[in-house]
């Protein structure tokens, strides 16, 4: 995963190494999605080229390399979110596929369109991991429609800055 600072971590068990900052880190495995973007749905999307927006704060969004795939497509991505506020303010991880260089899609000059998301509770114990197959949702007019699903992993781990 990509992220605007070049950040350096390395992950320890219960060790404490002097003078360095010690943050619960949240390791993601992203795998693939599922069953998005669905052509017999949506007949007149001609690229499909997919990528993800992750984050558990909002002022620190990670993505993926796009990648392209029709129905299925996958990343096989892994990274670490730093959480640098105590576990309960961090609660969640955000995930958002987006079709990248779409133009040909109604309303969006930049060419990105949400095409599923999803709100998944983080582990809550040190050392925890969730592993599975999450629920995407996907704006439809005044609503929500479940297209999809994402499969990753989080684990929740110790790191510190080196």
């Amino acid at each position: 995963m990509e992220n605007d600072s070049n950040r350096i971590v390395s992950r320890i068990q219960d060790e404490i190494i002097p003078g360095r900052k010690v943050y619960l880190g949240l390791h993601l495995e992203i795998l693939y999605t599922e069953d998005i973007d669905n052509p017999s749905i949506h007949p007149y999307v001609l690229n499909r080229e997919y990528r993800l927006a992750v984050w558990v704060d909002p002022n620190e969004e990670f993505s993926t390399i796009p990648v392209e795939g029709i129905l299925n497509p996958v990343w096989n991505a892994s990274g670490v979110i730093l959480l640098k506020k105590f576990l309960e303010y961090h609660t969640f991880l955000n995930v958002e596929v987006l079709r990248v260089n779409s133009m040909n899609d109604p309303g969006t000059s930049s060419g990105v369109v949400i095409v599923g998301k999803a709100k998944i509770p983080l582990p809550t114990i040190l050392y925890g991991e969730k592993v599975g197959r999450f629920g995407l949702v996907r704006e439809m007019g005044e609503g929500f429609k479940v297209e999809g699903y994402i499969h990753l992993s989080m684990k929740l781990r110790k790191y510190i800055y080196v």
